[in-house]
């Protein structure tokens, strides 16, 4: 998560200068926390981390030990996490326009799923991956897995909100579809991306 658009981002629900107090807790935060933790041996959870989980968790838990914050602490996470990745919501949404969008789904999705989701952070089971339909089923989640580490699993279902938002309604050629999580109590996430069909 890029840290000015967070501060920017939380001036979006905060006043200003309590959004900047609040950010330069979190990026102390974030600095401690970094500082002391485990590291992973694939890239890829390394990236997982550091970029997207331990920005969000270390704002969620500044924002929990405010007393004039703790009771919206989750929601307002949820805002600012949101606003900040709200461009990769209008990056997938210029390549939805392309009318051969999901032939690339179809063709760059395996690899791109065994590059950044691997073996050592998910459990993925591949359904289908045809003219018609794009299907895995995870049944395990670094992210659920981190977030409950450091005690905080309910953290998990803003980053499942994240790829509904980047995914959902983003193209007349694809539909998404997601009937359950993990981190939302379900026993897998069920990924679908499925070719529109033509009027």
């Amino acid at each position: 998560m890029n840290r000015k658009k967070m501060q920017a981002a939380l001036e979006k629900s905060l006043p200003a200068d309590l959004a900047a107090e609040v950010h330069e807790r979190v990026t102390a935060r974030i600095e401690r926390m970094d500082a002391g933790r485990e590291r992973y041996g694939h890239k890829a959870l390394e990236k997982h981390f550091g970029e997207n989980i331990l920005p969000v968790l270390a704002l969620y838990l500044t924002l929990k030990e405010r007393d004039d914050l703790s009771a919206d602490a989750l929601e307002l996470t949820r805002k600012v996490a949101e606003e900040v990745y709200a461009v990769a919501r209008k990056r997938m949404a210029f390549l939805g326009r392309l009318p051969f969008f999901y032939w690339l789904i179809q063709k760059l999705a395996p690899g791109k799923m065994k590059r950044n989701f691997p073996a050592e952070g998910w459990e993925i089971e591949w359904l289908e991956v045809s003219r018609e339909q794009v299907a895995f089923n995870m049944h395990s989640c670094f992210y659920l897995d981190a977030l409950t580490r450091y005690g905080a699993p309910e953290l998990t279902p803003v980053f499942c909100g994240l790829d509904d938002l980047i995914y959902d309604g983003v193209s007349p050629h694809l539909r998404w579809q997601r009937s359950t999580t993990l981190g939302r109590g379900g026993e897998r996430c069920d990924f679908r991306f499925i070719r529109a069909k033509r009027p």
